[in-house]
Formats: C-alpha cells, structure tokens, sequence
C-alpha cells in the first residue's frame, strides 16, 4: 500500500510539472514557434470544452481541455495552434483549431510568416559566416563572431555603431635546416632485427603563418546594419544582400 501511494504522489508531480520541468518541444513541420522570436506564449480563452490533439493531423488525441480558462499559445499553423493548458486529465500540451478559440490579434499570423521567412534567410547567411543589410547586432555576432574592433557615435540623429573584421588565410611557409634523416630497414643477417641508416642533408620543415587578406566594416545604425564596406578579399561570401528588419511588433 506504501509503495502504490509513492507511485500515485510520482505520477501527478509528473502531471503538473512547472513549466521550466517539462519536457523539449517536440517541432512540427510548417509551425511557426514564438519563442524563435522572443515573444512569450501568448494567452488567449477558449470559447468551450475543446478537444485537443498530440499531432497536426488529429490522430492522436490528447483530452478536452476545461471550460472556462484561458490557455497559453505557444505555436501557430494557419489552421491550428499549439497551447498549454488544463484538460480533464490535467496539464497537457498539444494542438487545437482556432475555431475553439477566441479571435487572435489582428496581423498575428501575417506578421508572424514574415518573421519566420525573414528567420530563415538569416539563419541561412549566418551558417555561411555571410551579413547582410537588415541584421541584428546580435546576428551579426552569430556569424561573424567578435570583430576586432569596435566604436560607437552617438549624436542628435541616433546611435551608429561600427565593426571592424579581418579576415586571414593560413599560409604555408617552409624552412631547411641541417639535419638527418633516419631509414630503417630490416637486418638480413639477423632474424626479426633492423638496422637504421643515417643520412645526413637539409630537413624541410612547414609550419601555417596567419595572414590577413582583407577587411570587412560593418556599420548598425540603431541596431541594424546600414552599411557594409571590404577591401580586397572576400570576408561576406559574396554579392551583398538585403533583408528586411526584424518586426518589433506583431500584433
């Protein structure tokens, strides 16, 4: 009986485990998640006893979730979204239609698919080590990494900030030196033995010297970049391009 009680107590700590305990998010293909964008979940209330799934396909049902309450919106397709709430079971996280809900913020998904298409392109850039008009400083530190210079202008019109990168190549250099060079071959007198022959001569010995072979100048004007200026070398991949600035709000 003591054992059944400690399973019983196990089992709903499990159930309604905070939040910050539970387990990754497991992503669904053509969702678009608004922790990607650092918004929190967002809170909504559902018009009725809703029926809620463990998959976009409605297969695989996850329990009704309770009337009247409002549920956290965490994830969003163009027919479903995915929440957290309580259903008659307890806690649950899974997906349920838009038509249980009340109406979302008007612009919500719109400006959310620009967001994530946007997201997508520079998460392309910046898996190559390439920038663009339109980045984030934080973007930029993503891909490039730490530049090796910095300065900061502010005055009546805003805030520019300038990044300075070199971009180097490792170059072989190779020196001679005096020495010898040992072969060792095997005794033909003495079985299993070996005799090493010295040979006296030039060694050659290589070594990778660190040379920069151009610079990239990276100029944010409130946050963004507005500009991009190299020298000879090529430090962003190629063509310059564009994106579009992050949203600052969605709805």
């Amino acid at each position: 009986m003591r054992n059944f009680r400690h399973l019983a107590l196990l089992l709903s700590l499990l159930v309604w485990a905070p939040e910050s305990q539970a387990a990754p998010i497991i992503r669904q293909s053509g969702a678009i998640y608004l922790s990607d964008f650092g918004l929190d979940p967002l809170k909504i209330k559902i018009l009725r006893p809703a029926p809620c799934y463990f998959d976009l396909d409605r297969t695989r049902y996850a329990g009704t979730l309770r009337f009247p309450q409002v549920i956290q919106v965490e994830a969003l397709t163009d027919e479903m979204c995915r929440i957290r709430g309580n259903a008659q079971q307890g806690g649950v996280a899974a997906w349920i239609s838009y038509d249980e809900l009340e109406p979302l913020p008007e612009g919500l998904l719109a400006n959310l698919k620009k967001s994530e298409e946007r997201r997508l392109i520079v998460d392309g850039l910046i898996a190559t080590n390439e920038v663009a008009i339109g980045m984030t400083v934080e973007e930029v530190g993503r891909s490039l990494g730490k530049p090796q210079k910095t300065t900061r202008r502010a005055n009546t019109e805003g805030t520019r900030e300038i990044w300075e990168f070199i971009k180097y190549e490792l170059v072989p250099q190779t020196t001679y030196a005096p020495g010898y060079n040992q072969t060792i071959i095997k005794n033909p007198i003495q079985p299993g033995g070996v005799i090493v022959q010295n040979t006296g001569g030039y060694l050659a010995n290589t070594i990778y010297v660190k040379v920069p072979v151009g610079t990239l100048t990276v100029t944010f004007e409130e946050g963004l970049v507005s500009a991009l200026d190299q020298t000879e070398g090529n430090t962003t991949g190629g063509q310059v391009s564009i994106v579009t600035p992050p949203l600052t709000r969605y709805w």
